[in-house]
């Protein structure tokens, strides 16, 4: 369904909804489907489905809203998020203070705190959107705690090049040198000019996702405990999803695979040897692998002389780091040429179900990204052969 049509079906609801309502509230309301008056029970069922399917079509609408003003900024050229100085004074009660300066303290912590249990005062909510644009930012401990929890699970994250642009951001990607590269000329000859091959690439950007509810006494916890709870839900969710994205998109900029090992099967140190020459580019390579395949694969791998080759976290004297998102793979790449555009960072939002007396808290972001050179990067897998 596209943006009119679930409007369309929003308003349908809404419309069914109300006339649920008035055959509670009157004697002579409509029949159900079978032209009979509907019991008391029948009309709580079919709210509570109702309920359900506007939820949906909420959510949906808020992905197609977001998707809609990606595409006009495309067409336009135009930032669809409006990326913020942290050092520009602000407006209003705090305008002696920058924007970081306003979302590190404390004062602006508690005030994005209460206004989440829909406590927030007068002055806590003016606080709120002194600080913000789209939407309400979050305090800088909680950023902090969400984006290290990050970098703790999956270092990929830690490790790539991440441009916190908030617009939509254009790259030059260089997949090949298809002539001139260096070699033996003869004295006084002209050298062949490079000639490389580059496309442009345009990081519009995905959305990625993650609802938590939680019930209206849950929500009294401490300060200190929602925070930390927010940090790791959101933390374990985005990430996995951000992390295994990446590395999806790894294995799409870098081709087919360097070595492909029959499931079953062990990876010889010559194949290791083969995927890592491979790399034609790149000055800082790291190996990632999942918990699994490090120590099945990895670890025990010895050279031709019978001498194991992992030692002190290094293989070969490349650093290998454990990664759940790599799956079955293996990855030898310079994380440096990786560069992942956050449209939208990480932020927060929040509703209130009056219905299940539920605080449902979205945390969202918007991101996409791409190898800057195809051959920096080489990759394992493990397949039927």
């Amino acid at each position: 369904m596209n943006l009119e049509e679930l409007r369309k079906r929003l308003k349908e609801i809404n419309a069914e909804l109300d006339n649920l309502l008035e055959q509670l509230d009157g004697d002579d309301g409509e029949g159900g489907d079978d032209g009979e008056r509907m019991t008391v029970e029948e009309i709580e069922t079919r709210s509570n489905e109702l309920a359900e399917e506007a939820k949906s079509i909420l959510a949906k609408i808020r992905i197609e809203e977001r998707k809609e003003r990606l595409r006009n900024a495309a067409q336009f050229g135009n930032p669809i998020f409006s990326p913020q100085n942290n050092n520009d004074p602000q407006e209003g009660p705090n305008k002696n203070m920058t924007r970081a300066e306003i979302i590190a303290s404390e004062k602006y912590r508690s005030a994005f705190y209460a206004n989440l249990r829909g406590e927030a005062t007068k002055e806590q909510r003016s606080t709120l959107l002194t600080a913000g644009t789209d939407a309400i930012a979050i305090p800088k401990a909680l950023d902090d705690k969400i984006w290290d929890n990050i970098y703790t699970d999956h270092p990929i994250l830690g490790d790539i090049d991440i441009k916190r642009t908030g617009v939509i951001l254009e790259v030059t990607k260089h997949t090949k040198v298809k002539a001139g590269k260096a070699g033996k000329v003869e004295e006084g000859a002209a050298a062949t000019l490079e000639d490389n091959e580059f496309v442009k690439v345009t990081l519009v950007g995905q959305d990625y996702a993650k609802t938590v509810e939680l019930s209206y006494a849950a929500a009294k916890m401490s300060q200190g405990a929602l925070e930390d709870y927010l940090a790791t839900e959101v933390a374990n969710s985005m990430g996995e999803a951000l992390a295994t994205e990446i590395f999806a998109k790894m294995k799409t900029d870098l081709g087919a695979a360097a070595v492909t090992v029959a499931k079953g099967k062990n990876l010889t140190f010559a194949d290791f040897c083969k995927a890592v020459g491979s790399v034609q580019r790149g000055t800082n390579l790291k190996v990632y692998a999942s918990r699994a395949k490090k120590f099945e694969q990895i670890v025990g791998m010895v050279d031709t002389a019978g001498q194991p080759v992992f030692r002190d976290g290094c293989t070969l004297g490349y650093d290998v780091k454990e990664d759940a998102a790599a799956g079955d793979d293996i990855f030898i790449v310079d994380t440096s040429k990786f560069v992942l555009n956050m449209v939208q960072d990480i932020m927060i939002e929040n509703d209130r179900d009056i219905k299940t007396h539920k605080i449902i808290i979205s945390g969202y972001a918007r991101a996409e990204g791409c190898m800057r050179d195809a051959g920096a990067g080489a990759y394992v897998t493990f397949a039927a052969v």
